[in-house]
């Protein structure tokens, strides 16, 4: 039976000790987490049955092997020592010989790597040969000279990246890397697990975990914006820079395509990295290096999140957009019209392709783990990719290699079926048809709209003072005879007596939501996701809008509110509402509380449109000097606007007042703290409000 390394290690443990021994001492043993040792149980079973023995869980002492001693000494003998992959296995076997010229720089002999691998010179040259058109594309050759031996010839660039090609392919072959869960301690143990199967690394796995380590403490956004497979791709693009200057071979010219890089945008990213490498290693690193570790990131691929990055000027929208429809255009005519209106597809396309062209413009490769997967299963895919490809080429001038059109077939594939599906699916569309009061004019409407569109739509009449947020969550989209634009909805502005251009605007719109997906069940379970969905925009909303604002001490009450009313308003007469408003609260029972040394001002009006909350202190560190404020060091406006949501607006503004009394914390930070500070308390007191109101729903 072949036993993977690991495998031989463990049970060599387990052999050897004459006490159950816990999965943690033998991860600790190895060097690896308690999970991946869990992981290798599953197949232990296996392995000993054979030999008539058995593992027995001792609870809370760990595992023990039983058997008989003879037993145990057919299975001691069976374990070799071997760890590569057998002769007879010629991929294995090649990637070994490859593995061997990559570690070793020195000349060599035929005969030593026929050895080596147990095969003849003949074959060992075949092997070489076979190896030729993946070393070239890295820019490297097999040299064989008679007398001196085999050795790789290249630039120490390129070098590189061999090795980080074939690093990533073999740390790709595990589950860990290939399932794109490389987060953590994970991503190391990929490594280890890919030099189990039979590689060993050409890192040193405390090397890779060092470096991780080190990026993960710097909590730099964009290293957490990078995609897990561009963040493993940094990792050990680092991991080499750092063993190769330990080697002595170091790269201290800046390419001279980058020009000065203290234009680039990342360059003082780039820097910080080096400094904390340096200072982890306890080495210095050259400004050569610092050049193709901002390539790196600059290449990268990023994890798509809604947010717009920052790219260099010559990647702009304005470039990039006519360039993608010409692709669509390419990849199929026949679809192209419903791929040019999937907005999730377009952005998603256009984050992709910058780092795409930044990759492809400083010649910076990228490993594809799935590429031979999707050249099988999505041929088709694939090849209309590889032509819509050829945009890109003719565009910039640059050759797309085929790892590049394989992440392409995953946006494309994705919108693909999509589109598909959408064709395929059909479904009745509500349609709410809206007039002052819901009555007249809006029933001679639906009457019409019935017999032009029978069964095909379900329409309902409504008075515009009707339209709520259960409404709007019922209804694919309205059509009026008045503006709608306050309101939050998708609707069509018609004649009320609905002419033969306003039908056909009203079909179109009917046809594209009839293939979208809509859940209208009316679920409780339903409903509380959008209770939820609500408190997130809600929270976002009130933590991304705070301000802290700075006035003279001296101020008056009323000329306080004045001045408050008029940063949160988006007009003169909303300012004097919302000042009103609150000189009308504050005379029912006032809100200052001069032992706790705030003022809350509030009141519910529909000077603004959503909830508020702002602070304002006098300069300085004394308080409000007005008899009026008795002493106090700090205003705070809390103010909800005049709708359906009131429940919610009360109970999320209340949190706030809470805390103020109840977290001393967060009170000194909002009579001396700076707006990050208050804004960082602010968020967790929300977030411990939000996750309640979850509890309790």
């Amino acid at each position: 039976m072949d036993y993977t390394p690991r495998i031989q290690q463990i049970l060599k443990i387990l052999l050897n000790s004459r006490r159950p021994v816990s999965k943690q001492a033998i991860a600790d043993s190895l060097g690896v987490s308690k999970r991946t040792i869990q992981r290798e149980f599953e197949y232990l079973e296996l392995c000993v049955r054979p030999f008539d023995l058995k593992l027995e869980n001792h609870k809370g002492k760990g595992v023990e092997l039983t058997g008989s001693p003879e037993n145990m000494d057919r299975l001691r003998e069976s374990l070799g020592s071997e760890h590569y992959p057998h002769a007879a296995d010629r991929d294995g076997r090649r990637r070994r010989l490859l593995f061997e010229l990559l570690r070793d720089r020195t000349p060599r002999k035929l005969f030593y790597y026929s050895e080596l691998l147990g095969v003849s010179e003949a074959t060992a040259g075949s092997d070489m040969d076979a190896l030729c058109p993946w070393l070239e594309e890295s820019h490297l050759g097999i040299v064989r000279r008679p007398g001196y031996g085999v050795i790789l010839e290249g630039e120490e660039r390129d070098y590189r990246d061999a090795m980080r090609r074939f690093i990533e392919e073999t740390a790709g072959r595990s589950e860990a890397y290939s399932s794109g869960d490389i987060t953590g301690e994970i991503f190391a143990e990929a490594l280890l697990d890919a030099a189990d199967s039979g590689i060993y690394s050409l890192l040193e796995s405390d090397t890779v975990r060092r470096v991780d380590k080190v990026l993960r403490a710097m909590n730099e956004p964009k290293i957490f914006q990078l995609a897990d497979s561009a963040y493993a791709g940094l990792v050990i693009h680092i991991s080499i820079v750092i063993e190769r200057l330990q080697q002595g071979a170091a790269l201290n010219s800046v390419p001279p395509e980058m020009g000065n890089l203290e234009f680039w945008d990342d360059y003082n990213l780039a820097v910080r990295i080096l400094e904390a490498m340096e200072k982890e290693f306890e080495i210095t690193i050259p400004r050569g290096e610092l050049s193709y570790v901002l390539l790196h990131i600059r290449g990268a691929k990023m994890a798509y999140t809604g947010e717009e990055m920052e790219f260099p000027a010559d990647m702009t929208d304005d470039r990039l957009l006519p360039m993608i429809d010409r692709m669509i255009d390419v990849y199929d005519r026949s679809i192209a019209d419903e791929l040019k209106e999937d907005e999730e597809f377009l952005r998603g396309l256009l984050v992709h392709l910058r780092p795409v062209l930044v990759r492809l413009s400083t010649g910076l490769r990228i490993h594809n783990p799935i590429l031979e997967d999707i050249r099988q299963e999505y041929a088709d895919i694939f090849e209309a990719c590889r032509r819509a490809a050829q945009v890109i080429t003719e565009e910039t001038g640059y050759e797309v290699n085929e790892a590049e059109v394989g992440f392409l077939a995953m946006h494309f594939g994705a919108a693909q079926e999509r589109v598909r599906e959408n064709k395929q699916y059909t479904r009745k569309v509500n349609i709410g048809i809206v007039c002052a009061s819901g009555f007249g004019v809006a029933r001679l409407m639906m009457t019409k709209l019935k017999d032009r569109l029978g069964d095909r739509a379900i329409l309902k009449a409504y008075g515009k003072g009707e339209i709520n947020k259960y409404v709007i969550s019922g209804t694919d989209f309205f059509v009026s005879t008045m503006n709608l634009d306050q309101l939050p909805v998708d609707y069509l502005q018609v004649s009320p007596l609905i002419p033969p251009k306003d039908l056909i605007k009203i079909e179109y719109k009917l046809e594209d939501y009839s293939h979208i997906r809509r859940d209208t069940t009316a679920t409780p379970f339903n409903r509380r996701l959008d209770d939820a969905y609500f408190l997130i925009r809600e929270i976002k909303s009130l933590i991304r809008r705070y301000r802290r604002m700075e006035t003279s001490e001296s101020l008056r009450f009323r000329e306080l509110l004045q001045f408050i009313s008029m940063q949160v308003t988006d007009s003169l007469h909303a300012a004097a509402a919302l000042r009103d408003g609150i000189e009308e609260r504050e005379k029912i029972n006032s809100q200052i509380f001069p032992e706790l040394g705030f003022a809350l001002l509030h009141c519910r009006t529909g000077a603004v449109r959503e909830p508020v909350f702002v602070t304002c202190t006098p300069r300085g560190d004394g308080p409000f000097t007005d008899p009026y404020f008795r002493g106090i060091r700090a205003a705070i406006l809390m103010a909800m606007p005049v709708d359906d949501d009131r429940k919610m607006h009360a109970e999320v503004l209340g949190s706030i007042s809470g805390a103020l009394a109840t977290n001393q914390a967060f009170l000194d930070k909002v009579k001396h703290g700076r707006e990050d500070e208050i804004r960082a308390e602010l968020a967790r007191e929300l977030k411990c409000f939000f996750f309640d109101h979850l509890d309790s729903m």
